[in-house]
């Protein structure tokens, strides 16, 4: 008696397997995708509570009076001067930040998404980067 599997069987994995396949990938895909989103999400926050935070100290300095002039954070900050108090990671500032009202709006483009931070909340929603 020989032992081991005919042709059709065989076939029969092979197909069970590449169907398998065809189910994971889009599912896999999207998980890597969402991945992502969530990085450039967590980047665009870091940045923003950086800059949060050197606003606040600058401004406590001046409050103390160990440093003179006015505050730090009522005009635009530009793009170089956000990545020599921010560690950008793998996010690249778009555009410069703006003040108005104590509220911060900056563009960040970071893993293929493009993330506009309004009024100092981070968008549920994200474009990608062209």
């Amino acid at each position: 008696m020989k032992k081991g599997f005919t042709l059709i069987e065989l076939l029969a994995v092979i197909i069970i397997l590449a169907i398998v396949a065809l189910i994971a990938t889009p599912i896999i895909l999207d998980v890597v995708e969402d991945a992502r989103k969530s990085a450039a999400k967590s980047e665009a926050s870091m940045i923003l509570s950086g800059i949060q935070n050197y606003c606040a100290t600058e401004d406590m300095k001046i409050q103390m009076n160990t440093l003179e002039g006015e505050a730090k954070c009522t005009t635009p900050i530009s793009k170089a001067n956000v990545a020599s108090m921010v560690n950008l990671g793998n996010a690249e500032m778009k555009s410069d930040v703006t003040i108005t009202d104590g509220k911060y709006t900056f563009t960040v483009e970071s893993n293929g998404y493009s993330i506009t931070v309004t009024n100092s909340v981070i968008p549920t929603s994200y474009s990608k980067a062209s």
